[in-house]
């Protein structure tokens, strides 16, 4: 008997061009929404940005010798460390400049925008005199050039202007601006810093690229204020300005500046202190390592981005939250732990893509890395829940961890394993506390 193994086409092509259709119509009506479609934006440019940040430091682990590399990983963490007393800024504004556009109290945000950036005015000349003077000790710390140092009191003083201007974008919503901001101080790193490595300043060119970015975005950013604040507020009532109180802002800004410092700390400090007590060269495989390593702690991120707003909403309106903490988690940790497997599997195969150098001490400790950024990553999703349900109460504890830490790394370092044994330990620690908070959390409430 024979069998007829022809099937119909064109009814099956015009189902799937129907199926086709269909979808492409659900996509358009789904942004539409200006939610999803700003979250798109954001996305978009957020990713762009990661990728240009990986670029840079892909390029800076080729050009630069493991002695070099060392030196330059060890002064940025050192301004990450530094920057993050200021970081917290960009948050707060935001929660306040959109409170004042909500309002329609324009002429509130006006002026508060204004005296704010008068005083950051202020603080930058205190912050570059202090630079100034504690330089050749800072650099006799680390051991490294007093310029090095110096470049990098310059990367701090320009990023103090970066979130007034930032945090004005976010509020009204301009978030294409807000975007091309990132990508735009991304790209001028990336040229410059590339440039300036490959003419042959090595460290020095490293840090340009950081001192470029900021630049930019206060460049661009200004060019894009007076247009938005003519066309957003019109008239402007000037006797507001007297009524204007940065006294509330102080008050917000102080926890969430220690809570993010001390995190920062918590991954970082590591690193610094590497960086003082061994030679150059095993701070530099340290480093090759960490810069390996510390992708676990980076892929979950946008989870702690999604989980701030969703659960601040829930918390407001009496919804309960940890179901999408626990889901966070659960997602999050299997981000962390493919990662970490192939960490330990395959160390040879991640050193030599993605920096192209393959020594046995970063191979020893990328794993090692792996899993302790794993826990900090974890954490650091708890800690965005519990900001977002207006808890504070980790404040404390957190700082206490760091500086216990910082005392048991520099009292307790006998080899490049041991430091990261602590570093993994204290992960540990700093997840499983913040889980204790999250528990003795009411399953309801309102914001304070």
């Amino acid at each position: 008997m024979r069998v007829d193994t022809h099937f119909p086409i064109y009814p099956l092509t015009h189902i799937r061009i129907n199926q086709l259709i269909h979808m492409l119509n659900r996509l358009k009506k789904l942004f539409k929404d200006d939610l999803i479609l700003h979250t798109a934006i954001v996305f978009l440019g957020t990713s762009l940005v990661g990728a240009f940040n990986l670029l840079y430091h892909l390029i800076t682990v080729r050009l630069l010798t493991p002695e070099d590399y060392g030196t330059f990983n060890a002064l940025v963490s050192f301004v990450m460390f530094t920057s993050m007393a200021i970081s917290p800024l960009g948050t707060t504004l935001t929660r306040f400049f959109t409170e004042y556009i909500a309002k329609k109290d324009f002429a509130t945000l006006f002026f508060t925008f204004k005296k704010l950036m008068k005083r950051l005015v202020i603080i930058a000349f205190i912050v570059a005199g202090l630079f100034f003077v504690i330089s050749p000790l800072l650099a006799g710390f680390l051991k490294t050039s007093t310029l090095y140092v110096f470049v990098c009191g310059g990367i701090v003083v320009v990023s103090l202007f970066s979130p007034p201007l930032i945090s004005l974008f976010q509020s009204f919503q301009k978030f294409i601006i807000y975007s091309f901001l990132g990508i735009a101080s991304s790209i001028g790193k990336l040229i410059f810093g590339t440039l300036f490595m490959l003419l042959g300043i090595k460290v020095l060119g490293g840090l340009s690229g950081f001192l470029v970015g900021p630049i930019i975005i206060v460049l661009v950013a200004l060019s894009f204020v007076p247009n938005i604040l003519r066309k957003e507020m019109g008239h402007i009532d000037k006797s507001v300005s007297l009524k204007v109180n940065l006294v509330p802002i102080y008050k917000y800004f102080f926890p969430v500046g220690v809570i993010m410092l001390s995190f920062t700390f918590l991954t970082t400090i590591d690193v610094i202190l590497v960086k003082h007590f061994f030679s150059s060269l095993d701070a530099g495989y340290y480093s090759i390592a960490q810069m390996v390593g510390k992708i676990a702690l980076f892929l979950p991120s946008a989870l702690a981005i999604v989980i701030l707003p969703k659960s601040t909403k829930a918390h407001v309106t009496n919804g309960s939250s940890t179901k999408l903490l626990y889901k966070s988690l659960f997602l999050a940790g299997m981000c962390c732990f493919a990662f970490t497997l192939i960490s330990f599997l395959f160390p040879d195969f991640l050193l030599t893509i993605l920096t192209g150098k393959l020594n046995p001490v970063s191979r020893r400790l990328v794993g090692l890395f792996a899993l302790a950024m794993s826990f900090y990553a974890l954490t650091w999703i708890v800690i965005n829940y519990l900001l977002a349900t207006h808890n504070l109460k980790f404040v404390l504890p957190l700082l206490a961890l760091t500086a216990f830490e910082a005392i048991v790394i520099y009292n307790c370092h006998p080899s490049l394993t041991m430091v990261l044994y602590i570093l993994l330990v204290f992960g540990v620690i700093s997840l499983f506390s913040s889980l204790l908070v999250v528990k003795a959390l009411p399953k309801r409430g309102r914001y304070e």
